[in-house]
């Protein structure tokens, strides 16, 4: 990377949930990978294999810069390694790990936390800014990381998409922005902030799957999604749990948001590797629509499906592109006045299975690997689903000002319940 990379569309909505969060007193949009490892590695042997990598890839260190279409501000002088930090375990470290932020106006984009477990094993647990890259790029240089015989390849920049005329992009980001508009004529309402006293802080529960618990439940997304559904599942489970959650504390939504991911990359890529290739499908639900799992899902697979050809995924890229040109303060504030404060009802991630290249680390066996992100205040509660070694794991993470650990804890388990006996 000689030049200064700009960030696309998608890097900045990542920056812009990030400013969302930092305003309310959040650590900011940070994502999170934990490796459970068999034995202990050195800060040292980590360090040397960060520096490496920081000098072949200045933008580990990069700062953002520029007003109007912002770039990756990339150092001048000798790239400065990822800070590597290591603690004793207790209670309370995963959580300050979590919930310290990064300083990332300053070039930080990335922390390792080393955490010493008893019987000589070790947490390694990576954070980094979601306006640097997806969690798909994330697993991929994490496993480069932990390998120094590893090439990190997929870093050079993407091709431009196909011209269009500045009047085409503004037409077709419009359908983006008349989609919200219906969307507000039931407009979907959050929790809130139930909590008054709860520290701006986000807590996660994950929920293990035994390798027989996992092939019930990919049998019942076989039965209700076909043979490639487990994400549609997964989505439709996290929506209904949802609903219930709101039925259970009184307060009653008119709709629900559901942004679904869609991966795109070119299919076994990794370009561009730094750089969001991500996008969202905005599927709004109505209550109606969630009396059975059934019902649920066939609504699902019709509104993925006219999306789709209304072309509403290309058209929320082109938004996104043009927002660029908006400072940051005034692009997040239009990023929540589209749904009334809303941005969606429930943040959800399926991630499908773990980089295999992670079953080592450094020379240490892992054990388990954790995938945490972040979610804004409102809704301030979000899903993520994700396969290692073949055994399914749901992580669920919520804001303390919207949900109690208990209640955090009892959607959990009723997700879990709902999974494997849908």
């Amino acid at each position: 990377m000689k030049n200064d990379p700009r960030l696309n569309g998608l890097d900045y909505l990542m920056l812009g949930f990030d400013h969302e969060l930092r305003r309310h007193g959040f650590a900011g949009n940070s994502c999170q990978i934990v490796l459970e490892l068999d034995t202990a590695i050195t800060p040292e042997a980590l360090q040397h294999r960060l520096a490496k990598l920081a000098q072949q890839f200045p933008v580990l260190n990069a700062k953002i810069a520029g007003w109007f279409k912002p770039k990756w501000k990339l150092p001048r002088g000798n790239p400065i390694a990822p800070q590597v930090c290591v603690h004793d375990e207790n209670a309370d470290v995963r959580q300050k790990i979590l919930n310290t932020p990064l300083a990332i106006q300053r070039g930080e984009l990335m922390r390792f936390d080393l955490v010493r477990r008893a019987h000589g094993r070790m947490d390694v647990v990576f954070n980094w800014t979601h306006a640097l890259m997806d969690a798909l790029a994330a697993e991929h240089f994490l496993a480069a990381v932990g390998d120094e015989k590893s090439n990190l390849l997929g870093t050079d920049s993407p091709p431009h998409r196909a011209g269009l005329s500045l009047f085409q992009r503004i037409k077709s980001g419009w359908k983006n922005l008349h989609q919200l508009d219906d969307f507000c004529k039931r407009p979907p309402r959050s929790l809130g902030h139930r909590q008054k006293g709860a520290p701006p802080q986000l807590f996660v529960h994950v929920e293990k799957f035994s390798g027989e618990e996992t092939t019930r439940i990919r049998a019942n997304a076989t039965r209700y999604c076909g043979i490639l559904g487990d994400a549609q599942f997964h989505a439709t489970s996290s929506l209904m749990e949802l609903h219930r959650l709101h039925q259970r504390l009184y307060h009653p939504s008119p709709s629900y948001v559901l942004p679904v991911p869609v991966g795109l990359r070119t299919k076994g890529g990794l370009e561009n590797l730094f750089s969001n290739q991500v996008g969202m499908l905005m599927i709004q639900f109505f209550p109606e629509n969630l009396d059975s799992l059934a019902d649920a899902i066939a609504y699902l697979k019709t509104q993925t499906v006219q999306a789709m050809r209304d072309g509403l995924l290309e058209s929320g890229l082109i938004l996104s592109e043009l927002f660029r040109f908006l400072p940051l303060p005034v692009f997040a504030a239009a990023l929540k006045r589209g749904l009334r404060g809303e941005i969606c009802s429930l943040f959800f991630g399926d991630t499908a299975v773990v980089n295999p290249r992670l079953e080592n680390f450094l020379g240490a066996t892992v054990r388990d690997c954790t995938h945490v992100a972040a979610v804004t205040p409102s809704p301030g509660i979000g899903t993520i689903f994700y396969y290692f070694r073949g055994e399914l794991r749901l992580t669920v993470v919520h804001a303390a000002t919207v949900l109690s650990r208990a209640e955090a804890v009892e959607f959990a388990a009723g997700l879990r319940h709902r999974l494997l006996n849908p």
